[in-house]
Order: structure tokens, then C-alpha cells, then sequence
């Protein structure tokens, strides 16, 4: 039941999504057509990384070549070690330890944030925990919500729901631009 109450929720969001990454939950068995994109970014986003959420330079910069070998291009990538590092600035991808929005059902979220005449991105966050830093696809997939993807629920693809039913398939998630 909490399902439809976020769907109706989620009908009213204009400029915010959050998406998160469930650990478990319904899978759909075939998938028809090709992943969804919600909006492209404004600018080249550059990707700052709060240190205490135990993301290295070296994991953060694998997940960045994943979507370059795609076509995506991204500005700089930096370790931030203040500890008032939660606020996304403009044309930035900003990691992050999880507000209290946060579900610990998930293993990861993502929010963006759009401009409103545009649906161009201004800014997104990824929310993980220090535990789930190092798990595989993780950070891909999450960067892949940033960049705009919606899940799809296929099974292998980097943008399924479900990390257990998830993979490396990007199909469909070339740029175009």
C-alpha cells in the first residue's frame, strides 16, 4: 500500500526525483522497450565526493570512466574533507552520507534537482552509506540516476532496481547529445 501512496506523491514532485536502490522487492519478468531518461544536464557536471562516506578517488573515478566509455563527459572528481559536506552546488554531482529521507531498505538513493522551464539538471546527490561503498555497480548505477536514467527493470542492466538482479548491460543508455 505504500507503493501507491508514493506513486501519488511522486505525481505532484515537479523539479525533485529521489531514486533509490531497494535491496529487495517485486521484479518485473519481461521488460518491453528501452530505458527512460528524464533530463539531460545543463552543464558538464563536476563530482565531489564527501570522504566520510568511504568512497576513494579511485572507486569514484571507475564509476565515472563506466558512463565516459558510454559518452557521458564529466568535469573534475574531488575528495572533500570538510565536515559540513552535504549541499550540492550548481553543475555539481555531490556524494554523500543519506539524509533522514533516507530508507535503510536501500543501499543507495539518488536526487536531482531541474530546472523548472528547462528539465535541464542543475545539480544531484548520491546518497550512500560507508558499508555499501565498495559493493560492484553501485556507484555506476547511482551515477547513471544522476545523469537522468530511470530504473529498468531488465535483467543484468545497470539500471534495474533490484542490485541482485542488476548487471553491466547498458544498452540503451548510449548518449546521444
Amino acid at each position: 500500500m505504500w507503493w501507491a501512496l508514493f506513486v501519488f506523491l511522486a505525481c505532484f514532485a515537479k523539479n525533485e526525483y529521489l531514486y533509490s536502490y531497494p535491496i529487495s522487492g517485486p521484479v518485473e519478468a519481461f521488460v518491453v522497450g528501452t530505458p527512460h531518461k528524464k533530463a539531460d544536464w545543463e552543464t558538464r557536471p563536476d563530482i565531489r565526493v564527501c570522504a566520510d562516506t568511504g568512497v576513494d578517488a579511485f572507486r569514484m573515478n571507475r564509476a565515472v570512466s563506466f558512463w565516459e566509455k558510454l559518452g557521458y563527459k564529466f568535469g573534475s572528481v574531488i575528495i572533500d574533507n570538510s565536515t559540513t559536506c552535504m549541499k550540492a552546488y550548481y553543475g555539481e554531482i555531490l556524494v554523500t552520507l543519506p539524509d533522514s529521507s533516507f530508507k535503510t531498505s536501500q543501499i543507495a538513493a539518488t536526487r536531482i534537482y531541474s530546472r523548472i522551464n528547462t528539465d535541464k539538471i542543475v545539480k544531484a546527490k548520491i546518497f550512500i552509506m560507508p558499508k555499501d561503498a565498495r559493493k560492484s555497480r553501485v556507484l555506476e548505477h547511482e551515477v547513471g540516476h544522476a545523469l537522468g536514467w530511470s530504473h529498468f527493470n531488465k535483467k543484468f542492466h545497470i539500471m534495474h532496481s533490484n542490485w541482485m538482479l542488476g548487471g553491466v548491460d547498458t544498452r540503451g543508455l548510449e548518449n546521444s547529445g
